[in-house]
């Protein structure tokens, strides 16, 4: 209920950043059903046109989840009603897998209740992209794998199997989700012992045995060239590293409950020791001063919880711990924005909820980390809705009547205004495209390519879309706010003011 309350306000949120690369692969599978990554698009740069799979890893998942409404008419509602239903399935299976992990009711319920409450989790399901679906596929895998090792019900590892072996193909980075549910068949902590890993029962390996066989007959059977579970050379970024690894430890103190929560919950036990580090960071970099204080917090977090889950040799905590390790493996991409953490929201939520009951006053933690959660989740969708109105209107107030007066109406732009101006009747500007005199161009200023005029022939500008006032901002480089991508800004969510973008219509002569 708390999540509905949250998110169905804005069902008919328009669609933005890249939801259309997911929407154009599930019309693609609508075509050929084997081939989600043959469509060709024009997203890095305006004279870059090719198929997804030259461009991007093997994301595809969410497209076929799609593509049953992709082509209905207004299709934003009922692919936003599709996310809620997938955060339920997750929200659930957050709360029988805390079960399973011997928790107690007030512990489990609250792990769901802190996994509803997440910013970062709102924030990307109201879009339609696959972090959902990886966050549920996630949890679902590791929760029936549980009740498979206590149980040993086929049904039990089936499900586990399909889960696990198919989450990598909605987000790739949940393969190494298989490492960590191999510590969780274990029956203790002892996970550097090699002889315990070579007497467990051979058969609690099937269900990451059937994940494997799942995933990589998946990748087969939809193979393009140049595609599969890897990045493109193209998105490698390795100077991006150190940016990457400060936004990872930022994030989970500005933008995820469990930071604030760990430091409340555990502020006795916290080693004092570890405290040094965020000095250390101070002094190696004096600019950036708040990034860099959260990344020193960050970083006493999360050595914090490894010492925790190690010296009590749990595997269940230590399999929580490096669940929140899954968006390391992409500090050598070109960003590491905050929705890379979206999947391990549920390991997150459990650590919370596993040191919650020894708090003295429990209740009011939990309601405080909830409430804090869902209004800040709440400032962070509206601002969204907003940001994302902008291709919508823009499409509607620039293409369209153009296209109805019987012109031709180029656009060089991505994002949400893509989609709009292509239902709008626009045209994708390609390298080789020459646009005639009386032609149409249409480009957004944030979302648009800055070369696109320069290489073309003469055009006057004749009509500016300007959105912007005060108000939250989830992606502007003017206000440091990056929620879809790190080098945007580092914060989640800001407060602006001044124009945020404008799009600009122009004629060639």
């Amino acid at each position: 209920m708390l999540s509905a309350a949250c998110l169905v306000p804005y069902l008919d949120k328009a669609f933005l950043i890249d939801d259309p690369v997911f929407l154009l692969q599930a019309q693609q599978i609508l075509k050929e059903p084997r081939h989600p990554m043959a469509v060709n698009v024009c997203w890095v740069q305006d004279n870059q046109c090719e198929p997804l799979a030259a461009n991007m890893p093997g994301n595809f998942l969410m497209s076929y989840c799609l593509a049953p409404v992709v082509n209905r008419p207004n299709p934003e509602w009922r692919v936003h009603l599709m996310q809620i239903i997938t955060l339920w399935c997750g929200i659930l299976a957050t709360v029988s897998l805390a079960f399973g992990l011997g928790f107690d009711s007030f512990a489990a319920c609250a792990a769901g209740l802190v996994l509803a409450a997440t910013p970062p989790v709102l924030a990307m399901a109201s879009t339609a992209m696959p972090e959902m679906l990886a966050m549920a596929l996630g949890v679902v895998g590791i929760e029936r794998l549980w009740e498979w090792k206590n149980s040993g019900k086929a049904i039990n590892g089936l499900i586990s199997a399909l889960a696990l072996g198919l989450a990598p193909i909605a987000r790739v980075n949940l393969v190494l989700l298989w490492p960590i549910a191999a510590i969780l068949l274990r029956d203790d902590g002892r996970i550097f012992d090699v002889q315990s890993w070579i007497r467990l029962p051979k058969r609690r390996w099937l269900p990451l045995v059937g994940a494997v066989i799942v995933c990589f007959t998946v990748v087969a059977l939809t193979h393009e060239a140049d595609s599969g579970l890897k990045p493109t050379h193209m998105f490698l970024r390795p100077e991006n590293a150190e940016h990457n690894l400060l936004s990872y430890l930022s994030d989970w103190i500005v933008a995820m409950p469990l930071g604030v929560a760990w430091f409340v919950l555990r502020n006795h036990k916290v080693r004092l020791w570890l405290s040094p580090v965020v000095i250390a960071f101070l002094f190696l970099r004096p600019t950036g001063l708040l990034l860099w204080l959260s990344s020193g917090l960050g970083a006493v977090l999360i050595m914090d919880i490894l010492l925790w889950s190690f010296q009590i040799r749990d595997h269940r905590r230590t399999a929580c711990f490096l669940w929140l390790m899954l968006p390391l493996v992409a500090l050598p991409y070109i960003h590491l924005p905050v929705k890379y953490l979206v999947p391990c929201a549920p390991a997150a939520a459990l650590l919370i909820a596993d040191i919650l009951p020894a708090f003295r006053w429990r209740k009011s933690a939990l309601y405080g980390i909830v409430a804090i959660g869902a209004v800040f989740g709440s400032m962070v969708l509206h601002a969204d809705y907003r940001f994302a109105e902008m291709g919508r209107q823009a499409a509607e107030r620039l293409v369209a009547p153009q296209v109805a007066s019987g012109h031709r109406v180029w656009f060089a732009s991505q994002w949400g205004f893509y989609w709009y101006a292509l239902k709008a009747g626009g045209q994708v500007l390609r390298a080789n495209d020459l646009p005639e005199r009386g032609d149409y161009l249409v480009r957004g200023e944030m979302d648009g390519y800055p070369g696109t005029i320069k290489r073309l022939p003469p055009a006057v500008q004749v009509e500016t879309f300007s959105v912007g006032g005060p108000g939250g901002r989830t992606m502007s480089p003017k206000n440091n706010a990056g929620l879809y991508s790190n080098t945007y800004g580092d914060l989640m969510w800001a407060w602006g003011h001044g124009e945020w973008n404008h799009y600009e219509l122009w004629q060639f002569q």
